[in-house]
């Protein structure tokens, strides 16, 4: 036989392509590219090096401008005696919220594709789980030692240690405690722990961790609040909470196959509207996203029966309907709001002023939680233009009921900046902090609930929408609007905390009266409210006539350039 009589070696077969774990790696691989697009890589991190670099003199610039003193020995002493225990209770409610969000179906939130295609196709689920577990992880770690890296560092102007001791001491406590609710979560939703066990071991938890703060008694969470004090002194025993936290996030990821595929689809979609709603800047649409991610539902039975009447205020009545309805864990969530703008306006009384951020926060919030009547009537704008009222007057009578079911909480407020006060400085002042602390709770609470109202009417749809179109305004310009009008409702909640100044300016110089400071701004923020009423009664008649304005002017300017 010759060389050329030799049969041809047959063609490679083309290998069949890839339907498991490779296909799902280059699909993600591909769909992230084409998300990317054509990023410049290096201008990426050029921007990430600028903001970082910028927001690093901003952080130090703020912590200077500040100026609170250093605290004495004997203020040292109680921190270091009672802040392993006040900074364990953050753990604690780290780790209670992760359970709850286990409970209710988190933390994990897949794309809609991944969902739908991924999670259907032969592929093992904790292969396609993993990536997505450890970019929770990962976010959730970096949110939480930034925010608390930052705040340490505030904190470290006024106690023994280094700035950069406090902010890495600072970190390592953020990141714990994100990471003890990531892996909480992930472990209760592996195990289908039930929400009512949940609930009952938050209660202990919570309950046992607050006794430790007003006793000698050791907590649940004094190992994890210790870590926070390392900008100042180190123990070895604090490791055993980072030990903790490792092994129930290694417990949560070996278990993240048992997730649940419904809960996966529900929360898929939900996350994306929450997602586009962050970008519109619509709190309302994110407030009621977040309830619906937590099961969250009104009771089917009120609290307390109202008597039926034929006559009467019919707002005022659809707003107690509305409020005897709210659950219990709402309830629950105003009443830690509550306690926490307490503990952040005697913070602050004592020398820590960036703590009215935690009040403004926390104020801010229960007026959004407590506006509910008000938000239901924005949520349904076709029935509120259907009744026989001007729409103004019938917001400003929603305002009614809340401001009546805040006064318990005022009351709450004010007793428990009594008891923080009283236990940071041993009771010798309780007599005179007791009108002190009620008018600064008046003040906080129904400044952060007009502030509240504000956001939630100025979300509410323009009865004029048609006129819309014939305003133009250049970009920079709606850009600048857009920003204001977010920052105002913020600004009016703040003024209510920043009367804890007026008290703090009073105790350190003793030719003031801090109940007189306390009056004045109390009445300050009364007239404020006041305003803030009258704005959401005529907001409407103010805009008709002032595009009336505008309409009239450029009739004018047209009827000008015609005649030319």
């Amino acid at each position: 036989m010759t060389v050329l009589d030799t049969p041809a070696a047959p063609a490679p077969s083309p290998e069949p392509a890839s339907t498991g774990t490779a296909a799902m790696h280059a699909l993600r691989a591909t769909r992230k590219r084409h998300r990317l697009g054509d990023m410049e890589w290096f201008d990426a991190a050029y921007k990430v090096y600028v903001v970082g670099l910028f927001g690093g003199i901003v952080l130090l610039w703020l912590s200077d401008l500040v100026g609170d003193a250093e605290l004495s020995a004997a203020q040292a002493a109680n921190v270091a005696e009672h802040g392993p225990a006040v900074l364990g209770m953050v753990a604690v409610l780290a780790f209670v919220a992760g359970l709850r969000s286990g409970a209710q179906g988190g933390p994990l939130a897949l794309e809609a594709a991944d969902v739908t295609h991924v999670m259907l196709a032969p592929v093992p689920r904790r292969a396609a789980l993993i990536r997505p577990t450890v970019q929770r992880l990962r976010s959730a770690a970096f949110a939480g030692a930034g925010i608390a890296a930052c705040l340490a560092q505030l904190a470290g102007r006024r106690l023994p240690g280094t700035p950069i001791a406090w902010f890495v001491a600072g970190g390592l406590f953020g990141l714990n405690a994100a990471l003890l609710w990531v892996g909480a979560a992930l472990v209760a939703h592996a195990l289908r722990i039930p929400l009512l066990l949940t609930t009952l071991v938050g209660i202990v938890g919570v309950g046992w961790q607050a006794a430790a703060i007003a006793t000698d008694l050791p907590g649940p969470g004094d190992l994890d609040g210790s870590l926070g004090l390392w900008g100042w002194r180190q123990e070895g025993l604090d490791v055993l909470a980072l030990v903790f936290t490792v092994a129930l996030v290694v417990a949560g990821v070996m278990l993240v196959s048992r997730t649940s595929l419904e809960a996966l689809a529900r929360r898929s979609s939900l996350v994306a509207q929450l997602r586009f709603a962050v970008t519109m800047q619509d709190l309302r649409t994110v407030i009621l996203l977040r309830r619906q991610l937590s099961y969250e539902h009104t009771r089917r039975t009120p609290w307390i029966r109202l008597a039926a009447a034929e006559r009467g205020p019919a707002v005022w009545r659809r707003g107690w309907y509305s409020l005897l309805r709210l659950p219990t864990g709402r309830l629950l969530r105003m009443l830690a709001l509550t306690l926490g703008a307490a503990g952040c306006q005697v913070a602050v009384i004592h020398g820590t002023a960036p703590a009215l951020f935690g009040t403004l926060v926390c104020t801010f919030v229960l007026g959004l939680e407590v506006m509910e009547p008000l938000s239901q009537e924005v949520d349904q704008p076709d029935r509120t233009d259907s009744f026989p009222i001007e729409r103004g007057e019938l917001m400003v009578r929603h305002l009614a009921a809340p401001a009546v079911a805040l006064v318990p909480f005022t009351l709450v407020g004010a007793g428990a900046a009594v008891l923080f006060d009283a236990l940071a400085t041993d009771g010798d002042r309780v007599a005179a902090a007791v009108p002190v602390s009620i008018l600064l709770a008046i003040a906080a609470v129904y400044a952060g609930a007009s502030g509240a109202a504000l956001s939630i009417v100025r979300d509410a749809p323009d009865p004029m929408s048609s006129t819309n179109q014939e305003v133009y305004l250049p970009p920079e310009m709606a850009g600048f609007t857009t920003v204001i009008r977010t920052i105002i409702p913020l600004v009016i909640s703040a003024a209510g905390a920043v009367m804890a100044l007026g008290v703090r300016s009073a105790l350190d110089n003793d030719t003031s009266d801090p109940l007189s400071n306390a009056v004045r701004g109390c009445v300050a923020i009364v007239l404020l409210t006041v305003v803030t009423a009258v704005w959401v009664k005529y907001r409407d008649r103010a805009r008709r006539k002032i595009r009336a304005f505008m309409a009239e002017g450029r009739d004018y300017t047209q009827q000008q350039r015609s005649a030319r």
